[in-house]
């Protein structure tokens, strides 16, 4: 259930590229790997309101500068109706899962857990 390939970012690559990596593969987000570790997420919000919105020379800015740091993240001994509750709560489509050594997995999507269980409401209508 964990997806391994799912496309992350260097926090020290700029922000162009980790908007072109969404872009290119329609995501709104992307985990910020370091080695094995999870250092945060950035979306697009993040480089709109830390970034452009603030008039910020943002163009040669690293992820980092405007990643969101500490997001919700699942631990990979969640079980599936917790991870459900966080992802609904937070209006999250997927979610980083880590070990409990904050050793990134990967991310699980709500639309997989949602097939494990059919009988709970869908979080986005």
């Amino acid at each position: 259930m964990i997806e391994e390939d799912f496309p992350n970012v260097s926090p020290i690559a700029l922000v162009e590229q980790a908007a072109r990596l969404m872009r290119d593969n329609s995501l709104h987000a992307l985990p910020v790997v370091e080695g094995k570790g999870l250092r945060g997420v950035i979306a697009c919000e993040d480089i709109v309101y830390r970034g452009i919105a603030d008039g910020e020379d943002w163009f040669f800015a690293h992820v980092e500068d405007y990643m969101t740091r500490n997001p919700n993240v699942a631990l990979n001994t969640d079980d599936n109706s917790s991870l459900i509750a966080l992802m609904k709560a937070g209006r999250h489509k997927w979610l980083p899962i880590i070990t409990a050594n904050r050793e990134y997995l990967g991310v699980i999507k709500l639309a997989v857990l949602e097939r494990f269980a059919p009988d709970m409401e869908s979080a986005f209508p």
